[in-house]
């Protein structure tokens, strides 16, 4: 049985320990959501990333705001678009710049690039959800990583839709191309939520451990009350060593193409 995540974020306290945080997106939603939850734990600095100055600006206040009396929160907000490869790059300088030396304990990413069942391309020649929900995922957890920018036994988490399966999908045709017109917009949209579900979990499962130091935790899931959870000493005891969960912290299996070691190495 999954643990009461309310119940253990009852004693759960990061205060005094220094923990940094980035939350890409998170200047709304779930990852504002997440933001003040790390504020409330007592979380050191945190860093809100995402495209809007005036919704950072309120977080920002509301952290503070949120903070136990006995911590001395730092918050920072990092103007970024991940839409593009270039404003990629460009957010995890800025995030890189604004945790500093330090490195980052809890990198949580919630940006949101959902399914339209139509295909909008960016300038990088990619579909623009595929763009924000998948590969901004990838290529800020690889260049934050690669870059020296976590902290020893730092946490990756991704709030994202896991476990879905397109068992026909080709790494030649990851927009979906020719598979427009050929069905309803509901149907082309379903197929593209499973297609970014069957690439990030392909992501997860061929993550190079061995290529960092040693200390990366790539972990895929829904309910990001888990993060109250994985703040705790026994995490690892009470959740296990499995990357998937659903919203109500049950472990979940990816789907089949993810599964075959040959699809992951194609894409």
């Amino acid at each position: 049985m999954p643990p009461n995540t309310a119940k253990e974020l009852q004693t759960v306290k990061l205060t005094g320990q220094n923990k940094i945080a980035v939350i890409v997106g998170g200047t709304s939603g779930i990852g504002a959501a997440v933001a003040r939850l790390l504020a409330k734990l007592g979380c050191r600095r945190v860093v809100i990333s995402g495209r809007s100055e005036a919704r950072a600006e309120r977080v920002l206040k509301l952290l503070k705001d949120l903070a136990p009396e006995d911590s001395e929160i730092e918050v920072v907000f990092v103007k970024s678009d991940v839409l593009e490869s270039k404003g990629m790059r460009a957010a995890a300088e800025g995030i890189r710049e604004a945790v500093g030396d330090a490195g980052i304990d809890y990198l949580v990413m919630t940006q949101n690039g959902p399914p339209t069942g139509l295909i909008e391309e960016t300038a990088d020649g990619c579909e623009r959800g595929f763009a924000i929900q998948a590969v901004s995922r990838f290529a800020l957890a690889y260049l934050l990583t690669t870059g020296g920018a976590l902290a020893p036994n730092a946490i990756v988490m991704s709030v994202c839709n896991q476990g879905q399966d397109l068992p026909d999908l080709s790494v030649d045709d990851l927009s979906l191309k020719q598979r427009l017109g050929k069905m309803s917009r509901t149907g082309f949209f379903m197929a593209q939520s499973k297609r970014d579900s069957v690439v990030l979990d392909s992501i997860t499962e061929e993550f190079d451990y061995n290529a960092f130091p040693g200390f990366l935790k790539y972990i895929f899931l829904l309910a990001m009350k888990l993060i109250g959870i994985l703040a705790a000493p026994d995490a690892e005891k009470k959740l296990g060593t499995g990357r998937y969960f659903d919203y109500k912290l049950n472990p979940k299996k990816i789907g089949s193409w993810a599964s075959e070691k040959k699809n992951r190495e194609e894409l």
